[in-house]
């Protein structure tokens, strides 16, 4: 059965075991198995801020990760889902939306950032941000 837990913070898979091994591993399973090649040659800016990181385990198997991170710098869409990686045996919509989800609600991502784009570029509202505030700000299109 898979179960997704925290890399970070206290009681985080990253503390519970040797730290330089599994962030190492971490690396090593987003660079190798990326679910959006293009992100494993991107550098990691300074002023990137990460909100959420988890891991997907099978048993005591590391087969899945991913962040949550905001881009300032972007400006069409700052928060995003960045650093996905899957053992193929596990990629599936199945388990990457599943992964984003978590992402998402474990991030508390400022409520500045209504939306979040998806490892598939669709966007994802953030739960803690305003709607209403969105909505009335969004015109009326008449067909």
């Amino acid at each position: 059965m898979l179960e997704i837990k925290r890399a970070l913070g206290q009681d985080s898979w990253l503390s519970q075991g040797n730290l330089v091994r599994r962030r190492e591993a971490i690396q090593d399973l987003f660079l190798t198995y990326p679910v959006r090649p293009e992100e494993a040659d991107e550098e990691w800016p300074d002023d990137r801020r990460l909100y959420s990181e988890m891991v997907v385990m099978d048993g005591e198997k590391l087969v899945g990760t991913g962040m949550l991170v905001v881009d300032p710098e972007r400006e069409d869409r700052p928060a995003r889902i960045f650093g996905l990686g899957f053992l193929p045996e596990y990629l599936n919509d199945f388990n990457v939306h599943t992964l984003e989800e978590v992402l998402i609600a474990e991030s508390n991502l400022d409520e500045e950032y209504p939306f979040v784009e998806a490892s598939d570029g669709k966007l994802v509202p953030n739960p803690y941000s305003h709607f209403s505030d969105i909505l009335e700000n969004i015109e009326t299109i008449s067909i």
